[in-house]
């Protein structure tokens, strides 16, 4: 296992993948499925990340981690174009039954003059879930909310420090049992608890909740999908965005908006100092996870280069792995998709959007940070909406910033769309002139919205 830790740890994922299944089966069988699917993890496999976490869950022999697995599996389905709402139904059963005998905590009475509301997060680092929660815990009404954040994590950056500054406390409980965690919000008087995390990280922060602290508990923004969990009463949602799903557990908390962007200082000075221009050959962009990337997407490249002529696309992950890169090229070349560039995640990526006249957004799973952005920097995006939530969640943020016009329903819209805003540039534009971001970063109405609906609460 220590020589597959190190090829992992080198990122040679081909090299532990081989090394681990020869060490099956093993008494500590879920360590080697968890292992398997960080090497799955980077040969950029969906569906073996899937796999791999679904054994490690099933094999594992202690709940806690048990349900660490299944969250990493529930995230990980995501990826997958075949989900459905019955499998995401049955499957978000499943995970909630691994709570069936957690220990819930009595509620405390307590008077105060305030409404206390706790956000819990994996970690309060900059990331792309902070870019739509910031204003949540900067910007409240101090006369009628008392806010506190609870992390799961030691590591701070500069944005840890401003939230640190903003909020009226500031609690790691990294080093405490998820009942002790639990018990410390409740102690602490929480009216409203909002789990930031969801799946994300192996759903740590869900494991918190599951004791339910507060007396109301909710989660959104920092996750983009049902939980499953009994003890999250609500899950923060729009009209636009959870229309049509029924596959959550939890009740709408319905905002006019469901997500606000508010871009770092890095993202202010890139796009001050963006010069955009329109390029002789027509360059599309894909500057999501390369997870994201499902084979249906890529067939509608294909089509999408071979109909416009002497134009490219350039791909970019959100991590730096070579291996990664090499998987997508091999990838790329299965599809007989020529003029594409790869690159690897990197902290200038922002040159990209000078680089690109229209981003294609991946489907099913879209982008949401990076769509935001894209549009705070005035490149348009192309979006293919589904019908669950997560699937919508591209388009809501189009949606919010006047771009429905940039937003299809069916792959063969998709790749007329495309073809059409490349050859007609002057619709391109257009469109991209209409794009309001201004709207889409208003977190002024956003905050007040929301804890406008919590004090309703």
């Amino acid at each position: 296992m220590d020589i597959a830790k190190k090829f992992l740890d080198e990122n040679k994922p081909s090299e532990a993948l081989e090394r681990l299944k020869k060490l099956l089966p093993t008494d500590d069988e879920w360590r080697i499925h968890e292992l398997i699917g960080a090497t799955f993890h980077d040969l950029c496999n969906a569906e073996g990340v899937v796999q791999a976490s679904f054994n490690a869950a099933g094999t594992d022999k202690y709940l806690r981690s048990q349900r660490s697995h299944f969250s990493n599996y529930l995230f990980a389905l995501h990826y997958l174009p075949q989900i459905d709402a019955p499998t995401l139904i049955n499957e978000l059963a499943v995970y909630n039954s691994l709570y069936r005998d957690v220990e819930t905590l009595p509620p405390i009475n307590h008077v105060a003059e305030k409404i206390s509301v706790a956000f819990i997060a994996p970690h309060f680092c900059d990331s792309s879930a902070a870019r739509f929660y910031e204003a949540l815990l900067t910007d409240y009404d101090r006369e009628k909310f008392s806010v506190t954040a609870w992390t799961l994590s030691h590591e701070e950056d500069a944005f840890t420090k401003k939230i640190k500054r903003n909020v009226d406390g500031y609690h790691d409980i990294s080093e405490t049992s998820f009942l002790e965690a639990a018990e410390q919000i409740r102690d602490a008087g929480t009216d409203i608890l909002i789990d930031l995390g969801g799946h994300t990280e192996g759903g740590l922060t869900l494991q918190v909740a599951a004791h339910r602290p507060a007396r109301v508990q909710i989660c959104g923004i920092g996750y983009f999908d049902s939980t499953g969990l009994d003890a999250i009463d609500f899950y923060i949602g729009d009209e636009f965005l959870t229309a049509c799903d029924a596959t959550f557990t939890e009740k709408i908390l319905r905002l006019e908006n469901a997500f606000a962007f508010k871009p770092n200082v890095r993202m202010i000075r890139e796009k001050n100092s963006r010069r955009p221009f329109l390029h002789r050959a027509f360059t599309f962009a894909s500057l999501n996870n390369f997870m994201k990337i499902s084979d249906d997407y890529l067939n509608a490249v294909k089509k999408i280069l071979d109909a416009v002529p002497e134009s490219k696309i350039i791909f970019r992950d959100t991590t730096p792995l070579a291996s990664r890169q090499r998987a997508l090229m091999n990838r790329i070349e299965s599809f007989g998709i020529e003029r594409a560039e790869i690159r690897r995640g990197s902290d200038n990526f922002y040159t990209d959007y000078s680089q690109a006249d229209l981003i294609l957004d991946t489907f099913p799973y879209p982008g949401g940070m990076m769509t935001a952005l894209a549009l705070y920097m005035s490149v348009p995006v192309l979006n293919l909406r589904g019908e669950l939530a997560y699937t919508r969640t591209g388009a809501d943020i189009l949606h919010i910033a006047n771009a429905d016009e940039l937003i299809v329903t069916n792959i063969d819209d998709y790749i007329a769309a495309a073809i059409d805003l490349a050859q007609n540039r002057a619709k391109l534009v257009a469109l991209t002139n209409k794009i309001s971001s201004d709207k889409l970063t208003d977190t002024k109405t956003f905050v007040e919205d929301f804890y406008s609906k919590l004090e309703a609460i």
